[in-house]
């Protein structure tokens, strides 16, 4: 009898290596989470709020007392009416308080590091709600760029 031991060689056996326990590895990376989707969502939400409240206020002024002032200050060309204009710079703001819902919507899933693609998304449309002093932009392309890099640690 022999009563030397030998390992079983698994190959052979035909067994699968992934099934036997794999003890604690010191080199295996743990998951980490930063605050990088929080604050993309805080930035976005931020951005979306001061769009929203660009665009509505420009929504909300009284068309008479600004068709009165675009006649005051400026010559228009003859192809334009200043009812033309105001019409032009309402349909503008109503594209703009859409554009800063959906900026808004983006922040609140990258705060909650859900649905990457649609969190991307929001921080792109926010680009375009300019904001006060192109402020909600420039929240909304920092915001973009923290969304972008962190990608895995969404849902």
């Amino acid at each position: 009898m022999d009563t030397e031991k030998t390992e079983p060689d698994y190959n052979t056996l035909g067994k699968d290596l992934s099934t036997r326990p794999v003890e604690n590895d010191p080199f295996k990376q743990q998951p980490t989470s930063s605050s990088m989707p929080i604050i993309a969502g805080l930035l976005l939400i931020l951005a979306g709020l001061l769009g929203l409240f660009l665009w509505a206020g420009f929504l909300l002024i009284d068309s008479t007392q600004l068709l009165i002032q675009i006649q005051q200050v400026t010559e228009l060309p003859p192809q334009i009416t200043p009812e033309q204009l105001i019409s032009i710079f309402q349909m503008c703001s109503v594209i703009g308080c859409i554009l800063s819902v959906f900026t808004i919507l983006g922040g609140i899933l990258a705060f909650k590091k859900k649905r990457w693609e649609l969190a991307l998304i929001g921080g792109l449309l926010g680009l375009f709600t300019i904001g006060p002093f192109l402020l909600a932009s420039i929240l909304s392309l920092i915001g973009l760029v923290l969304v972008g890099i962190s990608k895995r640690e969404f849902q």
